[in-house]
């Protein structure tokens, strides 16, 4: 699936490389401790209750959001939220869903730089620590001569003060409200994104990245 990319790239979290390969439900460490089995419920301290909840179920914490799945993304996990006092489910109907990495992504993050063929595609090299992802994408320039983008390989790395390095799960405690933390390059891929919700105490679902001149 091709995906148009961000001439302003959002430089945004830890780095750390491992080998590529394809990410599938179970490998996401998710930061706190598994309180869901083991495909990575939100963990035991916090408002989200262990169990998933079901439809209509009664809840008391407007605004909370719990996460259960093992994707590393919230779009490919079961995300519920608490509003007018009872559980439901969002859906949303991610194509891309489940993670896993392109063919066309090189082994290593430190070989993930210069030039690459396959526009749009998303390479996970997160850690147990760490969440770092690159994509190929177009952030601008000149005109080509043949007429066709220069897309490279770029990659979210760097350090957003009070974000942590490996991406929250939904549920998880956080201490700055309004802080907002994107793991993805510019966008890239969906479900990265999260805000530091004050009325919960708990992150919950974030905007996205915001880029001037994607094409």
């Amino acid at each position: 699936m091709s995906l148009r990319a961000c001439a302003g790239l959002l430089l945004i979290l830890g780095a750390g490389a491992v080998a590529c390969g394809g990410k599938t439900d179970g490998d996401f460490d998710g930061g706190g401790t598994d309180g869901g089995g083991t495909d990575g419920g939100p963990g035991p301290s916090g408002p989200c209750p262990q169990a998933e909840p079901s439809y209509g179920a009664a809840c008391s914490q407007a605004n909370l959001e719990c996460e259960y799945g093992g994707d590393p993304r919230t779009t490919c996990n079961r995300v519920w939220s608490c509003a007018g006092g009872s559980w439901a489910m969002a859906k949303t109907g991610d194509p891309t869903c489940p993670s896993t990495n392109s063919t066309s992504c090189p082994s290593d993050a430190s070989l993930a730089s210069g030039a690459c063929g396959d526009p749009g595609a998303t390479c996970d090299y997160s850690t147990s620590g760490a969440s770092k992802w690159c994509a190929c994408t177009f952030l601008g320039g000149p005109v080509q001569i043949d007429g066709g983008d220069q897309y490279t390989w770029q990659c979210s790395f760097g350090t957003m003060s009070g974000c942590p390095a490996l991406r929250p799960r939904l549920g998880s405690a956080c201490a700055q409200p309004d802080l907002e933390c994107d793991y993805s390059v510019c966008g890239i891929p969906s479900g990265l994104s999260v805000r530091c919700e004050g009325s919960t105490g708990t992150w919950v679902t974030g905007m996205g990245a915001v880029c001037a001149g994607a094409n």
